[in-house]
Parts: C-alpha cells; structure tokens; sequence
C-alpha cells in the first residue's frame, strides 16, 4: 500500500499554479491558454486531494473535483463557500480553455482553493 504524504501532494499543486502563471508571462500572441487552463485545474485538484489525504481520506486518481470538494466539504463546511462550477460545466473543455478571460479565471480559482486550504 502506498501511503500519501498531502505535503508532497501540495507541493506539486503549487508547481502546477506556478506554471500555470508563467504561461501567462509570455507575449499575448504566444500564451497557449489551454495549458494555463490545464495547470490551473490539476493544481485545483492536488489542492483538494491534499486536504483529504492530510485528514485522512483515501482517494483514487479516478475521482472528480466534484467528489473531491463533495469530500472536503463533508470534512469542513466552509469549503461550501468556494464556488468552483467554472470547472465543471457541460461540454468540451477544450472549448472553454481557449480564452484569456478563462484563463485568468482558472488561476483565480486556483489561488482561492489555495488560499482556503491556509486559511483552515
């Protein structure tokens, strides 16, 4: 069995938001918003998933960030404040990825996942 260390977890979520910033450093004509989207997203997810490992919650690479803020809800009600439907709508992801609006708003949402998991 393979234990979990939810730092090491954290820890790659952090690179993740960090390479997600990054892309947004380059020239306008040279950001591949997708790949900020993409970052920002996995970050979410480590960021979830390193809360549940850290109170103890075993999780599988399969599981949804619905599930997993579903998850770390149950754990603590406060994480009902962090509104995080952006991820989730229906249809092709590719299609909502293509834009700097999005973009930006993956990042925010990443930092506030981020700043919640601090703040508790």
């Amino acid at each position: 069995m393979t234990v979990l260390d939810p730092q090491s977890i954290l820890s790659e979520a952090d690179v993740l938001l960090y390479k997600a910033k990054e892309e947004l450093c380059r020239p306008d004509e040279d950001v591949v918003h997708y790949m900020v989207c993409k970052h920002a997203y996995k970050a979410i997810e480590k960021y979830l998933a390193g809360f549940l490992v850290k109170n103890g919650v075993r999780i599988s690479n399969s599981t949804s960030i619905n599930d997993l803020l579903g998850q770390c809800r149950t754990i603590d009600p406060d994480f009902k404040k962090l509104d995080l439907n952006l991820l989730t709508r229906a249809g092709d992801p590719q299609d909502l990825w293509m834009n700097k609006n999005t973009a930006n708003e993956f990042i925010h949402l990443a930092e506030l996942t981020k700043n919640h998991l601090v703040a508790n």
